[in-house]
């Protein structure tokens, strides 16, 4: 009976984590989709969400910075970070990810500010969605 009663513990035990973990990957597989813009009005030259303009250009020093550009009111919003355009092995490489008709930016990188790289957090994926004129984070994922 004792081997009973703890078959089905770790069955339950089993079942939680597997669910928490199936969780927190859905998380940091996001989806353009998921971020649609409503309005479907494409300013020329627009490379994101219909009305904006993302650039990234190197900012000295082996990094990159970047901007969105609204080029309905030509306001400028910086990208939260600058990142290493690559790590000192050549590898884990900047790259950003964003679509014509979604909010959602991808950034995956490794932050170049001396303050935020003291933690050793190294290369991560950063998804945020652009919301009234700020990237909020939604999820920050190590690769």
């Amino acid at each position: 009976m004792k081997i009973f009663n703890y078959a089905i513990l770790c069955f339950f035990i089993f079942l939680v984590s597997h669910s928490f973990a199936s969780q927190i990957k859905s998380n940091t597989e996001l989806n353009f989709d998921d971020f649609s813009v409503g309005t479907k009005i494409k300013i020329k030259n627009a490379n994101f969400a219909y009305h904006y303009l993302v650039k990234v250009y190197g900012c000295g020093g082996g990094a990159i910075c970047g901007e969105i550009r609204n080029l309905l009111s030509n306001k400028i919003i910086g990208l939260p970070n600058a990142y290493l355009i690559e790590d000192e092995n050549g590898e884990n490489g900047f790259s950003i990810e964003y679509h014509l008709n979604s909010s959602l930016i991808i950034i995956s990188g490794i932050i170049a500010d001396p303050g935020e790289n003291e933690s050793k957090e190294g290369y991560k994926k950063r998804y945020y969605n652009f919301i009234n004129n700020k990237l909020e984070l939604i999820s920050l994922s190590k690769e």
